[in-house]
């Protein structure tokens, strides 16, 4: 499938158009560069036949001979692939030195031609030219053949083509460095602006700011507008939630009274019911309420330092359960920074540490932990844990596993919740000290400087 990266489209195009397109010039380069050097070993032959026509006579014994040798040297050596033959009428005939004894020239056209013709030689397939010359004390003309091995050719083409690819190599390598360097470069802004969105995703700032390319600023302006759309819908939610329950709070109030009031006059199970469904309404309003306010900080963005948040809920926690007879402990480093809100992160880790301080027998231990991308919270007690057919149902509202335990059930809720609003995950593992282990995983962050 093709990558759904867009830098990594347009390098893979880039390099496909640059392979198609040196391919397409080297195969026209080559075809020319052949026609080229065929024309000049043509030219050659002409000159060749030329020559030998100036050189041939025919001596008393009416056999053909010539006054000196060739110019070109490579006549001499035998099957050097450059080749001549005189013949005469009678059948007496002349060879070139490199022609081997029983090697001859073939015919080639009946008539003479003045472009040579590719015929099947004596060693592969040759270039032959053909000319007839006429001697005045001769009533026969004498038949001057001139031929070039094909391979000749072959071999300056292999040179050429060597040459033609390291020429289009290199500069196949400059065109496909300069695409990707203008394809980076070209696409600086979009980094930009996706580094402008972490930032404001991770709380350092809520819009994205003017100084950017030219080429973004449309879409910087239209990304402004709809994070400042989404503040005011985020702020109007919360408000409205806060309304709404400071609104219910009074008839509620007056239902309870009106509850305390049929107990007095003994009506007892009339006012268990109210008791109940009012403690119930209120239960419900106190944990929207809570989970209004942590997605109005969520929804903004915001990072955070563990460290010192857990050691906070651990002194405070002290002090709560400060008989002695209980430990804290924290174990992880301090400049881990996870993408939540230190107000809701607070609320997390004091709701875990508070339910294992109730829980436990003697230690409660908080470990912090660096898993890459993530950051690992876990809360650990050694007491009787939780069992596994119940570590799912405790997140739900106002669910509690002991009524005698103080607590209104709604601190794993409200934990779960939170962390599920930044995107993380919270659940429950049997600790070490075969007590509860409740870990929670949320995004790194970037304080902002």
């Amino acid at each position: 499938m093709f990558p759904k990266d867009f830098r990594t489209r347009l390098v893979i195009g880039t390099a496909l158009w640059i392979i198609v397109g040196q391919s397409v010039s080297g195969f026209v380069l080559a075809s020319l560069l052949r026609g080229a050097v065929t024309s000049q070993f043509d030219h050659d032959l002409s000159d060749h036949t030329q020559e030998l026509a100036a050189l041939v006579h025919i001596d008393e014994q009416l056999a053909p001979v010539v006054k000196r040798d060739m110019s070109d040297p490579r006549f001499l050596p035998t099957g050097s692939g450059l080749y001549w033959q005189v013949q005469l009428q009678n059948g007496k005939t002349l060879r070139s030195p490199s022609l081997q004894d029983a090697q001859f020239l073939p015919g080639g056209p009946e008539m003479e031609s003045s472009q040579p013709i590719l015929v099947e030689g004596p060693t592969g397939p040759m270039r032959l030219m053909r000319k007839l010359i006429h001697l005045n004390h001769l009533s026969e003309p004498v038949d001057i053949r001139v031929g070039v091995d094909e391979r000749l050719i072959d071999q300056e083409m292999v040179r050429f083509n060597l040459a033609l690819a390291a020429s289009l190599g290199i500069l196949g390598l400059g065109l496909f460095g300069a695409a990707y360097a203008q394809i980076t470069f070209g696409q600086r802004p979009i980094t930009y602006v996706r580094h402008a969105i972490a930032a404001a995703r991770s709380g350092r700032t809520y819009q994205l700011p003017d100084d950017l390319p030219a080429e973004v600023q449309p879409l910087v302006k239209e990304l402004n507008t709809i994070f400042t759309a989404n503040l005011d819908m985020v702020e109007r939610a919360r408000v409205l939630a806060g309304s709404f329950a400071h609104a219910l709070k009074m008839p509620l109030a007056i239902l309870m009274e009106e509850a305390r009031q049929l107990e007095q006059r003994g009506h007892a199970e009339a006012a268990k019911v109210l008791f109940e469904q009012c403690s119930r309404m209120k239960l419900l309003i106190d944990y929207q309420t809570a989970r209004a306010r942590a997605s109005a900080r969520a929804n903004v963005g915001a990072s955070s330092r563990p460290a010192p948040i857990i050691r906070d809920v651990i002194d405070a926690c002290l002090r709560l359960h400060g008989d002695g007879q209980k430990t804290f402990a924290f174990d992880g480093p301090s400049d881990l920074v996870a993408t939540c809100d230190p107000s809701d992160l607070t609320d997390i880790i004091g709701n875990l540490v508070d339910n294992a301080a109730k829980w436990s027998r003697q230690h409660v231990l908080v470990t912090l932990v660096d898993l890459g991308d993530i950051v690992q919270i876990a809360v650990e007690d050694d007491g009787r844990g939780i069992p596994v057919e119940q570590r799912q149902a405790v997140f739900g509202v106002g669910i509690r596993l002991d009524e005698e335990k103080p607590g209104t059930g709604l601190g794993l809720a409200i934990s779960h919740d939170l962390v599920s609003l930044y995107g993380g995950r919270l659940w429950i593992e049997r600790s070490r000290h075969n007590g509860a282990a409740v870990k929670f995983t949320l995004s790194k962050g970037v304080l902002a400087s």
